[in-house]
């Protein structure tokens, strides 16, 4: 499935430090939250920053901190559940995209984004919903009506999957031929 992307993500690349200044940011953020250890904003800092330094552990740790001592933030959700499905961690990445949903029920990269942590898990049934949702929201959502169609294809629903191919076969060849391809393939 294509890589998650939200517009979170853009915020918090957007805040990270280059790399020259990220390690010294590492160090005062550090010193911030061990003096004030209840400050999410901090954590969330403290995991861009370490993720500008692709060190994934410790970014992953103090997010998930910031998202325990803020579980509506929004920004934090979503860059836990981008890097943990990044890192082909899809257990710990469904947690954060289904609190994303929860608190932004009407974002359709949320919705697509937890369909493809569905999808990964090969939880294809509960995929469904997320990308009919995200349709839904966003009228002529290639990406998500594809992936709707595989979801379909791997239940074994290739009526369903044809019926999304048709849908996306004027609008982009190369995921309709994927699609077709897989659905030909079964027959």
């Amino acid at each position: 499935m294509k890589r998650p992307l939200i517009g979170a993500l853009l915020v918090a690349i957007a805040s990270c430090a280059p790399n020259n200044q990220a390690k010294e940011d590492i160090k005062n953020l550090r010193a911030l939250v061990n003096l004030q250890p209840n400050n999410a904003k901090a954590y969330f800092k403290l995991g861009l920053a370490y993720l500008s330094e692709k060190q994934y552990d410790e970014a992953v740790a103090a997010l998930h901190r910031a998202v325990e001592l803020n579980p509506n933030d929004t920004a934090a959700q979503a860059i836990l559940g981008i890097t943990n499905f990044d890192l082909k961690r899809y257990k710990e990445a469904l947690p954060p995209f289904q609190k994303l949903v929860e608190l932004a029920p009407d974002n359709y990269e949320a919705h697509f984004n937890l369909g493809n942590v569905y999808m990964n898990l090969k939880k294809f049934e509960q995929a469904i919903p997320c990308y009919q949702r995200a349709i839904a929201l966003r009228k002529d959502y290639v990406e998500a009506e594809y992936s709707l169609g595989v979801a379909y294809y791997e239940l074994g629903k290739m009526d369903s999957a044809r019926l999304q191919y048709e849908k996306i076969k004027d609008k982009n060849a190369f995921m309709a031929g994927s699609l077709l391809r897989r659905i030909e393939k079964r027959n």
